[in-house]
């Protein structure tokens, strides 16, 4: 029989900052099982599948009374799934060892990216088994395997993995999803890459940062910055069965100038950090700080400071609620840096 998989994200800033992220899932889900029709599929084209996908998302949104997300031309997804068909190892690690915010901004993402990843098929040793001249397994329609997939993760979530794909699926400040899908006779990988796209762009420019755009709905309340060591491929190695990521290391809070005279009580664990300009008028955003103080944070030497450091702005919505819009990485070598 063809066995399905999912793994998930849950990344939540708190208000005080001092508990920033929550993950869920890190334990090897169970493994559900379902019959795969024995017929020789037809060859289906990847853009039909994806509105067909999109379809499916869209429809269980509005089953909550939730509004549709549009789909997004970034390329992540569809390059994560290709990585996991790769491989046959489901992951939320890219095997250079990026997590899914990294890779969304290396392919221009601009808002905040949260991950879905599903398979359905042969663990890696069964697929080369599978492809041999004798072989009688079972094939995949794809079509049958996203739908199974995509009911699994919006219905039957709760054991494997407390519901976090459902969340994420039905999460209410979802603007766009980019969906990416890779698939053969004998397997495929499924990815819904959720983003909140709420008008603001990240940039790098003379070593400052800039965070510049007209919101479309919401309050900007802060920015903060986490840390994660430069990806490698032995970075995959070592997390690669992890069903859940973090946002890495919270390294400081960025917030508006205070009146000359006044300091920002430091808390435990990370800085607060005052911007160089902090324009928010209306919904016109306009906010800028160095990045230096922030990487000497991570220590004296160039070699210290290496890694990726990114960038969320956390906008509060009309009901209090506070949320990410932006999860923009600045890959750092050294004395150098790219975004």
């Amino acid at each position: 029989m063809v066995s399905v998989v999912v793994a998930f994200t849950v990344i939540a800033i708190v208000p005080d900052l001092s508990n920033y992220s929550q993950f869920l899932g890190s334990k090897d889900a169970p493994v559900g099982v379902f019959q795969m029709p024995t017929v020789e599929p037809k060859a289906i084209p990847r853009e039909q599948l994806v509105q067909y996908s999109l379809k499916m998302i869209n429809s269980d949104r509005t089953n909550f009374s939730l509004p549709a997300v549009q789909l997004s031309s970034n390329e992540a997804a569809q390059v994560h799934a290709e990585d996991v068909f790769s491989t046959k190892q489901i992951s939320h690690w890219m095997t250079n060892g990026e997590k899914p915010y990294m890779t969304y901004t290396r392919y221009g993402g601009s808002g905040n990216v949260h991950q879905n990843v599903a398979i359905a098929g042969f663990t890696a040793e069964q697929y080369q088994k599978c492809n041999a001249v004798l072989s009688t397994c079972e094939v995949i329609d794809p079509i049958s395997a996203l739908r199974e997939l995509e009911h699994q993760m919006m219905y039957d979530d709760t054991v494997c993995c407390d519901n976090g794909h459902r969340e994420n699926i039905l999460d209410p400040h979802h603007t766009h999803v980019s969906i990416g899908i890779a698939y053969d006779k004998y397997y495929l990988a499924f990815v819904e890459n959720f983003e909140d796209s709420y008008g603001l762009q990240t940039s790098v420019s003379g070593g400052s940062v800039y965070v510049v755009g007209h919101l479309t709905s919401g309050i900007l309340r802060q920015v903060e910055v986490h840390y994660d060591p430069l990806p490698t491929p032995a970075i995959y190695e070592q997390n690669k069965k992890l069903l859940s990521y973090s946002a890495g290391k919270l390294l400081a809070a960025v917030a508006p100038p205070l009146p000359f005279g006044y300091q920002y009580r430091q808390p435990v664990g990370y800085k607060v950090i005052s911007a160089d300009e902090w324009n928010v008028n209306n919904n016109f955003v306009n906010v800028a700080f160095r990045l230096g103080p922030i990487l000497s944070l991570e220590g004296t030497t160039a070699a210290a400071q290496a890694g990726v450091y990114t960038l969320y702005a956390v906008i509060e919505d009309g009901q209090g609620r506070l949320f990410d819009v932006t999860s923009y990485s600045i890959f750092v070598e050294g004395a150098r840096s790219s975004g």
